[in-house]
């Protein structure tokens, strides 16, 4: 049997060290996501039945009774189960051996690939002094600025030639200072006359005041194009072409609008139980302190938890996590 080669191996690049871990990551994600919709779709389907009769009442007001007390597994058996309670009697699950998942539903669409790249884009502006093009609405620019007011020159009105970003239409400078901007291009000299807000708290000594503003534009800043030499530059880490850069952000972003992921933890916790009863599987202590341990827990981080929780409230964790390894293999996607 071929032996996989180890990430690790010290002949290859630490950028496709990177590569390889990402896609064991992003096939993680994957799974988790897939467990998520089921979550999601067994609590929208599952149908609380009986709950108008005496008994169906009662077994879910035991299931979701809250009391104020330290001890986390008063009405939970070891077992992880709800003390006294048959989940199936009390609920109608899903038939969840047959749950077809559509892929539309988790699958990231086109246009939240192109927005995320945009977004990517506009995080990588660069600033161009030679540019030729007007200002307009929307735009992003640097510039210096000298404030007076009556010809005197006023505290915290001079950039100091260190430049200032700003977004035209931000409504980030007084009302007027930017649209006064709008057409004008990189190197012109702009007089720019505002009036000062009656409530300027910031210098309530300029409130109401007319000042003006004399502007070098220095720049605009520019939005960079999507191309395998811009993925090459600044995505490397993720992807060398735009196909790979669009291939990861679907991969990474592969179930991200669930409508619900259990609104309510005791129908969530019966559904798991009746899952299990149904199977005529159980759940032991020894088995959740196996899973705490293969997952990064210690002995005396599982002691210290029995002794906070109980054992019933850390088992009833195992209930769910082997309630939902049970339906995940049984899904389809499609």
């Amino acid at each position: 049997m071929k032996q996989e080669k180890q990430t690790n191996d010290s002949s290859m690049s630490l950028s496709k060290q990177r590569k390889l871990q990402r896609q064991k990551e992003i096939q993680q994600k994957k799974r988790q996501d897939k467990i998520n919709k089921i979550i999601g779709i067994l609590v929208i389907v599952a149908i609380i039945v009986g709950i108008g009769s005496y008994v169906g009442y009662k077994v879910y007001r035991k299931a979701t009774k809250i009391v104020a007390s330290d001890d986390y597994s008063k009405y939970i058996a070891d077992n992880g189960f709800i003390d006294g309670v048959t989940a199936t009697s009390a609920i109608k699950l899903a038939d969840y051996k047959n749950i077809t998942v559509p892929l539309s539903e988790i699958e990231y669409s086109d246009e939240s690939v192109e927005a995320d790249i945009q977004k990517k884009l506009e995080e990588n502006k660069t600033l161009d002094k030679k540019a030729t093009a007007a200002i307009a609405d929307g735009d992003k620019v640097n510039i210096d600025y000298v404030g007076s007011v009556d010809g005197v020159e006023f505290e915290g009105g001079n950039s100091d030639g260190k430049g200032s970003d700003l977004e035209i239409g931000s409504g980030t400078f007084i009302d007027d200072f930017e649209q006064q901007l709008i057409g004008h291009k990189v190197g012109d000299n702009v007089t720019v006359e505002v009036t000062f807000p009656a409530d300027y708290s910031q210098n309530p000594d300029l409130a109401g005041k007319d000042a003006v503003f004399q502007i070098t534009v220095n720049g605009i800043y520019v939005t960079p194009e999507f191309t395998d030499a811009f993925v090459k530059e600044k995505l490397s880490d993720y992807a060398s072409t735009t196909d790979e850069y669009r291939t990861y952000l679907k991969d990474t972003n592969y179930n991200t609008n669930l409508k619900t992921t259990a609104k309510e933890n005791a129908k969530a916790n019966l559904i798991y139980q009746a899952i299990l009863e149904n199977e005529g599987v159980s759940v032991t202590l020894d088995e959740c302190k196996a899973y705490l341990l293969d997952n990064g827990s210690t002995e005396d981080q599982i002691k210290t938890q029995l002794e906070q929780y109980g054992t019933g409230y850390l088992v009833q964790r195992m209930v769910q996590i082997k309630a939902l390894e049970i339906v995940k293999e049984l899904v389809t996607i499609q």
